[in-house]
């Protein structure tokens, strides 16, 4: 055998035996979650109301790994849950709440953007803004995970704990900037924009609509005020309507965080190992390749018939990703199954609302006007920027 054939052998070899190991990105530790030491004042104490995540558009590989539309939408239920229990850890707030529709019975609104999530990496786009209409920050959070991170989970945390553990920490450093009058204005704003949402007559004229975006209060109404009185009461009902919402929220997280978390882990290992066996099929297959070339070249029938073998075990190395393929799928359609959501009744005072979570909270507000309008005997108003 002369020097040429050695070369291309030795050649054909590196190329089988290179890239076998996997260059992962480790997520060790973390960033711990900040907390207020002191009691503050109810006064300085914001509510927080974080809505649904926004389920984000699903990419064509993302739908060909089986990330279901159903299984972003659980997600959207999840983490928005998650991220209200992790800002319950740091203290330093009001009510924090998950809220299905934007209202202004939270002083910050955090609104989440799911780009990618799946067991390996997330990304996620967060806003935070106040009644004021400022907005605190605009961020993307990213994370890339390895298997033994499932292996490090404290009890009741998400794998990506570290994000929500930013998010957390970016929300506190915000508000430790803000003075006592700015935390005030916040909390008098949110007020003032959930009576006008109710009543936008006369409580608009309480606000003034800067043409940037943002809300100022122009002056405020008198305390005895009884409209405001009302709308205070309305105010307390929406709260004990949300809270109830909190509540299937928190047992929807408590029944999809097993599930969501074997699902995330073996998707990992399932689209890691896929990736595997395709660089191995693909290596096998240009080893046999340049074989080929080589037996052709120098007359080596020999060498052809090796270069077929190896080839059609390229190809059969390749249906052992669709096998793993098949399981991600699977995987998929058995966190969609367990996760699905349960309907809530709900009984008004004159009314029982019923259809999923969402709809029901926006049946509810529109109720919430109605016993306004008939406890003030006032007609139906002309809606306001802010009306429900």
């Amino acid at each position: 055998m002369g020097r040429p054939l050695a070369a291309s052998l030795w050649l054909a070899l590196l190329i089988l035996t290179s890239g076998c190991a996997l260059n992962t990105v480790r997520v060790s530790g973390g960033e711990e979650i900040e907390s207020e030491t002191v009691q503050l004042q109810e006064s300085r104490l914001l509510d927080v109301g974080v809505l649904l995540f926004e389920k984000g558009e699903i990419t064509e590989k993302q739908a060909e790994e089986s990330i279901h539309e159903d299984i972003r939408a659980a997600e959207a239920r999840y983490m928005a849950y998650h991220l209200k229990e992790t800002l319950q850890r740091a203290n330093g707030w009001g009510a924090i709440r998950v809220l299905p529709a934007a209202s202004h019975i939270a002083d910050v609104v955090v609104r989440g953007t799911i780009i990618a999530s799946d067991g390996e990496s997330l990304m996620l786009q967060a806003q935070v803004s106040d009644s004021t209409g400022h907005l605190w920050f605009e961020k993307k959070y990213t994370a890339e995970l390895s298997e033994p991170d499932y292996f490090e989970i404290d009890p009741g945390d998400d794998v990506y704990q570290h994000v929500y553990n930013r998010v957390a920490n970016d929300l506190y450093r915000h508000r430790k900037k803000l003075s006592d009058r700015q935390l005030v204005r916040i909390r008098n704003t949110s007020e003032l924009r959930y009576a006008a949402s109710i009543s936008p007559d006369p409580f608009s004229a309480y606000l003034v609509w800067e043409p940037d975006g943002q809300v100022r209060v122009a002056r405020l109404p008198a305390k005895e005020d009884p409209m405001l009185h009302r709308v205070r009461k309305i105010r307390e009902r929406e709260f004990l309507f949300v809270d109830t919402i909190n509540e299937y929220y928190a047992n929807f997280h408590g029944a999809m965080y097993r599930p969501y978390t074997n699902w995330r882990r073996y998707y990992l290992m399932e689209v890691r190992q896929k990736r595997a066996i395709e660089r191995r099929a693909g290596r096998t297959k240009l080893a046999a390749a340049v074989i080929t070339l080589v037996g052709l070249l120098r007359d080596y029938p020999g060498l052809v018939t090796t270069g077929a073998i190896l080839y059609k075990d390229g190809i059969d190395i390749g249906r052992e990703a669709q096998i793993h393929d098949d399981a991600i799928r699977e995987l998929g359609d058995s966190l969609k199954a367990e996760v699905r959501p349960m309907v809530l009744d709900i009984e008004g005072r004159t009314v029982e609302i019923t259809g999923t979570i969402e709809e029901q909270y926006r049946k509810w507000r529109a109720l919430l006007h109605k016993i306004y309008l008939n406890e003030t005997g006032l007609a139906q108003e002309k809606s306001g920027p802010d009306s429900i």
